[in-house]
């Protein structure tokens, strides 16, 4: 009888395993094992000589994700953005500039964008949690 709970525990245990096995997630239930979304550098500094920046943005684990803008913030009138294609990539892009010509006198403005992805596309087993990352620039003129 004890064996035959065993062999069950255990064969429910392996096709509990393979059903839910995802190249993108932990291998193992682990609170401190969690996939976040990055942006690579995570912050761009624009000036007169170098008004346009890009930034990688990649999950942690290296998945290919979709990735969608969730809002911006700052003076986007002066700086602007500009996403790459937003279908499944492991890498995607994101552009910053401005035009110093169009602007008179010397200051400093900042923008953010707001970036995310939904958590169920790494991780279905935490489906309804999206993954956000904001990327900030500096324009100095």
């Amino acid at each position: 009888m004890v064996k035959k709970i065993l062999t069950l525990f255990v064969s429910t245990g392996l096709f509990a395993a393979l059903g839910f096995a995802n190249s993108c997630a932990p291998t193992a239930p682990n609170e401190t094992s969690t996939t976040t979304l990055v942006s690579v550098p995570s912050s761009l500094a624009l000036t007169r000589s170098a008004p346009s920046q890009n930034a990688s943005i990649g999950l942690s684990c290296g998945c290919s994700f979709p990735l969608s803008v969730s809002g911006y913030a700052g003076d986007t009138s002066v700086i602007h953005f500009s996403v790459g294609a937003l279908p499944d990539s492991t890498v995607h892009t994101v552009s910053a500039w401005f035009d110093p010509s169009l602007l008179t006198g010397s200051g400093v403005d900042s923008a953010l964008i707001i970036l995310t992805t939904p958590n169920d596309s790494v991780s279905p087993s935490r489906p309804g949690n999206p993954l956000y990352d904001t990327l900030r620039v500096r324009a100095t003129y």
